[in-house]
């Protein structure tokens, strides 16, 4: 019994290692996802910020057209009013002259604020795009190591993918279905060590007398609250495996 416990502890040991590396395997796509979002994230991010630039740029040279027009139209008011004859016609272009002197001021103030907001959305999108290319070669070299420790791990499982057939041949059929059955079922964990009559899985304490049986290690028990194989914790043989796996 003794030697075929040993062989199950190795086996678990084996199995263990498996399933942490799967697990580890399985997050490098999840990381290399997460990288792509993000990088998607501050791309939007700076094409919204560029885009609203280039929004403010066109309202601008808008302006500077509508100042333009008025400007035109200021000269074509002043050359009518040396023309003019009658008061009436001269009080009346005045006005308008006033009228369009007033709102070339109003827009001139509103370029000013333009050219104010333009600045500082231009720092904006100055700091986001160095941000975003700085963003970009750290993913680029990000994705690299994880797809290198991917690789690398890959070939870590396969040669424990080979010692765990290797070491299942030890097993005999019985025991090894049984114990395949019950890894299935609790968490990938079907041995469990019984130290001063606790079962280290699930911290129960095990009946004096199934506990006598076990130090005497004539067959192998389960534990009768989760079901596990158990085996004595503190026999030498065990625990020298128990500290190698």
């Amino acid at each position: 019994m003794e030697e075929s416990m040993k062989l199950l502890i190795d086996l678990q040991a084996c199995d263990t290692e498996i399933g942490s590396l799967q697990s580890r395997i399985a997050e490098g796509p999840l990381k290399i996802r997460d990288l792509e979002k993000r990088r998607v994230e501050m791309d939007e991010e700076y094409e919204e910020t560029e885009k609203q630039l280039e929004g403010l740029k066109l309202e601008r040279r808008g302006i500077d057209t509508d100042i333009e027009t008025v400007e035109s139209q200021i000269v074509k008011a002043n050359t009518k009013l040396s023309n003019i004859k009658s008061n009436k016609e001269y009080k009346a272009a005045l006005k308008e002259i006033d009228e369009l002197t007033r709102e070339k001021s109003k827009l001139e103030d509103k370029v000013i604020e333009f050219m104010e907001q333009l600045d500082v959305l231009s720092e904006q999108c100055r700091t986001k795009k160095e941000e975003r290319e700085r963003f970009h070669e750290e993913v680029s070299l990000e994705k690299e190591q994880l797809l290198q420790e991917m690789s690398t791990m890959e070939k870590v499982l396969q040669s424990l993918n080979r010692k765990r057939r290797k070491s299942s041949k030890k097993v005999s059929d019985g025991l090894l279905k049984r114990y395949d059955f019950i890894r299935g079922r609790k968490a990938g964990l079907a041995l469990s060590a019984v130290f001063n009559g606790v079962c280290q899985a699930c911290h129960m304490e095990i009946p004096p007398q199934k506990y006598n049986e076990l130090i005497r290690g004539e067959k192998l028990l389960d534990c009768p609250n989760c079901h596990r194989i158990i085996y004595w914790g503190d026999n030498e043989q065990f625990r020298k495996k128990s500290a190698e796996a």
